[in-house]
């Protein structure tokens, strides 16, 4: 009767798995769930021992295997050895849960967990007459209650987890082993099939388990409540809270693990917490909370220091009518249901009714002060509040005024002024927002020079901080001049911005130069010229023609005030034209000014001879008279020697080839004294005569 009514408490588990599915392939899901469960291992090292801990996962299966037991295997994990694994038992007989008796015998009344096990394990259990549907489903419910307590209990306490046969410690290993430990039935259920867990574990140094994560405490007047979050996945089972006071006594403040349970079906993950309502006034407490991990080990703690505090704040001050003198002051008045622990009030201005508060003042006003008069009042910043606040630093809620101060101050000139311009002569202006609260917009002057009134560009307050205008370009006025005036709703007119010198594309070229003058030499051509009269003339750059250029080529820049150039790199007899012309600083060229023609003239004089030597050959009876011509005319030439004995004057005595440097004289008169001159010859010209040569001829 017992084994049909745990069947149909089964079947109505599988209709409440069923009752969350939808397909048939989740009904077939939630069937293997239930009638082929899985075996959970898990296991702790601590250097000495391995500690196991399993269960199957869901409450028939548990129920189920309670009778039958479990045994352990292990099997050394050994990459060296040839051999394949080799499992030896642990257990020589099943590991079940302990009968009644004894739990009785073996644990302590004060063992609180291993009453709760041995009741989850037989205490009596009642499926109500007759065999309804409801009652089945609330024998079904009591299972899984007592299966889901048992475990709790073998989490949180090893005792009670050996009790319910889930437990096991292997101390034959050491530290550096790597064993392979199996958990199987007994035996197979005839309903429900366990298949076996396997875990491989490094047998290692113990490490305890790290604290909780985020721990926070919110502090009131009556309580202090603490607040941590789980690793996630829900490494710990439940969790134990410890406070220590000033007198550095250590007490456990929960009697039982604290667990944080979210129901089924929520989304959101419900963190645990606990409330401390036994903290005293004005005491400061350090809390620790430790984690029970599924070993009934306690985690590292974590730890945070709080207190109760006052967190009710002081009524709020109500501002009387204010006082306004001129337009820089207003005084204020406030009233106040003062309590005990009233530490003084803030005083703020804003131009907002609800937020960008500024205090007038850097310390709190006393407690006992009721007025303050502000010598800083500003129309823009119109509305007052008065904060309280109370010892324990909370604020009161404010009650803001507005106070109408009439505004008779002009905005502030724009700021940051600039413009362009383009090649059609469209300027486009930028300047700065003003931060004043009563702006209307703005007014735009011009003028074509700093010395003259400047005009309004529009009549209308414009409304942007961009403006477009045209100007002409073609005009010889370099630059546009601007202004821009602030207005505010009361038509106030701020003072002018800088002006700002906008310079218009360059489309003027510059004047022509003039030629004035030109003065020929023999070897230069000096030339004068009235300069540009454009005042934006860059350079000037001077041309030449002739002597073999057809065209105009550029012999020199100038500067653009010079107004004279002498050309020495010229030839005589050759006709050369000049031109001047201008370049202004945007690149534009006047016209070339008229040519004007030079020709260096020839005055016919040649480079003499030098280094004019006479001596006498005896040998030959002749004189050989020798010379030197450093540089040779252009033209054709030759040399004519000259003569004179004793007394006699110099004359022309032979003509020599222009080859030659050399005459030997075979033509003497007899004994005497002999001079000797030599001179170029041109069909235009004639060099000086050169120095005298004398020869004694005996």
């Amino acid at each position: 009767m017992i084994a049909q009514r745990l069947v149909l408490a089964l079947l109505s588990s599988l209709v409440v798995y069923a009752q969350e599915a939808d397909t048939s392939g989740q009904l077939a899901n939630a069937y293997r769930r239930l009638f082929f469960p899985e075996l959970k291992l898990l296991a702790q090292s601590s250097g000495d021992s391995v500690v196991l801990r399993w269960a199957p996962s869901n409450a028939p299966a548990w129920r189920a295997y309670n009778r039958i037991g479990y045994h352990v295997e292990r099997a050394l994990l050994d990459s060296t050895s040839p051999t394949p694994l080799r499992y030896e038992r642990l257990t020589q007989e099943p590991l079940k849960p302990w009968t009644l008796e004894e739990w009785k015998r073996r644990s302590r009344p004060e063992q609180q967990f291993a009453a709760i096990a041995a009741q989850c394990l037989y205490g009596r259990v009642s499926i109500p007459q007759p065999n309804t549907a409801e009652s089945i489903l609330d024998a079904a419910t009591e299972l899984e209650n007592r299966f889901g307590f048992a475990l709790f209990a073998a989490d949180c306490d090893a005792h009670a987890a050996t009790g319910l046969g889930l437990r096991f410690v292997d101390r034959a290993v050491r530290t550096g082993q790597t064993w392979i430990y199996r958990v199987s039935p007994a035996r197979q259920d005839s309903v429900f099939v366990l298949d076996t867990a396997v875990l491989v574990v490094d047998v290692e140094p113990y490490r305890p388990w790290p604290p909780v994560l985020s721990l926070e405490a919110e502090e009131t007047e009556r309580e202090i409540t603490l607040r941590w979050k789980n690793f996630p996945g829900g490494g710990y089972t439940a969790f134990n809270v410890y406070r220590t006071g000033p007198d550095g006594q250590r007490r456990k403040l929960n009697s039982t693990p604290i667990v944080s349970a979210t129901p089924r079906g929520w989304t959101q993950r419900i963190e645990p917490w606990f409330r401390d309502t036994t903290a005293e006034w004005n005491v400061r407490y350090t809390y620790e909370v430790r984690g029970i991990s599924p070993f009934a080990e306690e985690g590292e703690p974590a730890t945070i220091v709080a207190m109760l505090r006052d967190r009710t704040p002081p009524p709020p001050p109500v501002l009387g009518k204010p006082t306004i003198y001129g337009m820089t002051m207003v005084r204020l008045e406030w009233s106040i249901t003062a309590p005990p622990d009233l530490g003084g009030f803030v005083v703020m201005k804003s131009d907002k009714p609800d937020r960008d508060w500024r205090a007038l003042h850097e310390q709190p006003l006393p407690p006992t002060q009721r007025t303050l008069l502000d010598t800083l009042a500003d129309p823009d910043l119109a509305y007052y509040a008065v904060f309280a606040l109370d010892t324990a630093g909370n604020w009161s809620e404010y009650l803001p005024i507005y106070v109408d101060i009439h505004d008779t101050i002009p905005p502030a000139p724009p700021t940051n002024v600039r413009g362009t311009i383009d090649t059609n002569g469209v300027v486009r202006l930028e300047w700065n927002l003003g931060s004043e609260r009563d702006l209307l917009g703005y007014r735009v002057l011009w003028a074509n020079d700093t010395t003259h009134e400047f005009t309004q560009r529009t009549n209308l307050v414009w409304m942007d901080t961009v403006f477009t205008d045209t100007v002409a370009l073609n005009t010889l006025t370099e630059f546009v001049y601007y202004r821009v005036v602030a207005v505010d709703t009361r038509h106030f007119h701020s003072d002018p911005s800088p002006i700002v010198a906008i310079k218009r594309p360059d489309i003027v070229p510059p004047v022509a130069p003039l030629f004035t003058d030109v003065y020929v030499t023999e070897d230069r051509v000096q030339l004068r010229w009235q300069p540009s009269t454009s005042s934006d003339v860059a350079r000037q750059v001077l041309y030449r023609r002739g002597g073999g250029d057809t065209a105009w080529r550029q012999i020199a820049e100038l500067a653009p005030e010079q107004e004279m150039y002498v050309d020495t790199a010229v030839v005589q007899r050759t006709t050369y034209s000049y031109t001047v012309e201008a370049i202004d600083r945007s690149g534009l060229r006047s016209e070339r000014a008229l040519p004007v023609q030079a020709r260096p003239f020839d005055p016919g004089v040649r480079e003499p001879v030098q280094n004019l030597r006479a001596d006498y050959d005896t040998s030959t009876r002749a004189v050989v008279v020798e010379w030197a011509l450093p540089r040779q005319p252009a033209e054709q030439f030759w040399f004519v020697v000259y003569r004179a004995v004793d007394d006699g004057e110099l004359t022309q005595y032979r003509a020599v080839a222009p080859g030659e440097r050399r005459f030997v004289d075979r033509e003497l008169v007899g004994r005497g004294r002999y001079r000797y001159a030599v001179r170029v010859m041109t069909a235009l010209g004639s060099s000086p005569l050169s120095p005298v040569a004398v020869v004694v001829v005996r």
